[in-house]
């Protein structure tokens, strides 16, 4: 990407009536007029320097969110902060990827401003964000200024999620003879909190004073380790009926269990994950989801 200088409309015929004004006062030899063609070059060049001025003086940062599904707008974050110290900036306008745009009327010195912009990614997968640039018209909308911005993001882009049954979705562990899990990772560690029970659940983890004061059966949930009675999401299994129908039902399943604080885990012919909960369990689960071939 270069810099690029476009002259507007406007621009345009005032560049015409200064040469027209510069022809006509060297034929005529009036001092009048050379003094207005003077004028009118001063003006532009004025322009010109101010305008240059004012798209130097910003800085551009972009922050794309965690979580990015194919098909859904995401919320961008474009912050453009005035370098300057004395001199606010005036129409400053951010580009991304050559369609959105984030507009700035004033920024004032030392300041940074915000603005949103919501972008799609239609497919799964790791994304280029696009190229970023600079506009302005500034000051006399005779030009507008095109500068490239320094920026480059590859994004991860989820599945779909597609609602259905995240029972259907998930495969149990096995389990040992008396039917408990044959070993406890959990055993040691810290109690954070409960949540229903649900089918195949170790009676081991139910949570006996919460269960008898609510009528209903509730199960312990522990500080983000490993627990094999967790499901699992079995990806080789759910592709074999379309690999993006199965992808997305598996995305749908993680973002679920996760609202439910449900540890739950995946496993693939690449790698197997066991199951956890927590945020960054669930972002992991989803990034393996969206980049499975």
């Amino acid at each position: 990407m270069k810099r690029i200088i476009r002259v507007r409309r406007s621009g345009m015929v005032y560049i015409i009536i200064s040469i027209m004004l510069g022809v006509v006062a060297v034929n005529s030899a009036n001092n009048l007029l050379y003094l207005a063609a003077a004028v009118l070059l001063g003006y532009m060049l004025a322009s010109g320097l101010a305008g240059r001025g004012n798209i130097l003086g910003a800085s551009v940062s972009i922050s794309f969110p965690d979580e990015i599904y194919a098909g859904l707008p995401c919320a961008v974050t474009v912050t453009v902060a005035n370098k300057r110290r004395f001199a606010p900036l005036f129409l400053i306008e951010v580009v991304l990827g050559g369609e959105k745009r984030a507009f700035f009327p004033v920024i004032q010195p030392g300041e940074s401003v915000n603005r949103t912009l919501f972008v799609t990614f239609p497919a799964r997968g790791r994304h280029d964000a696009g190229e970023v640039e600079l506009m302005s018209v500034y000051p006399f909308n005779f030009f507008v200024r095109y500068w490239p911005v320094d920026f480059k993001a590859i994004v991860t882009v989820f599945p779909f999620p597609l609602r259905c049954d995240p029972q259907a979705v998930f495969v149990q562990l096995p389990r040992d003879r008396a039917g408990e899990d044959a070993a406890d990772p959990l055993a040691e560690t810290d109690i954070v909190g409960v949540r229903p029970y649900t089918e195949g659940d170790s009676m081991k983890r139910i949570h006996w004073k919460s269960s008898a004061r609510t009528g209903k059966l509730k199960t312990r949930l522990y500080d983000g380790a490993s627990s094999r009675s967790g499901r699992v999401i079995d990806l080789d299994r759910l592709v074999a009926g379309g690999v993006e129908r199965g992808l997305s039902m598996a995305a749908f399943a993680v973002t679920e269990s996760m609202k439910a604080r449900l540890p739950v885990g995946l496993r693939s012919h690449r790698k197997a994950v066991p199951p956890a909960a927590g945020r960054a369990h669930m972002l992991d689960l989803l990034t393996q989801v969206a980049l499975y071939e």
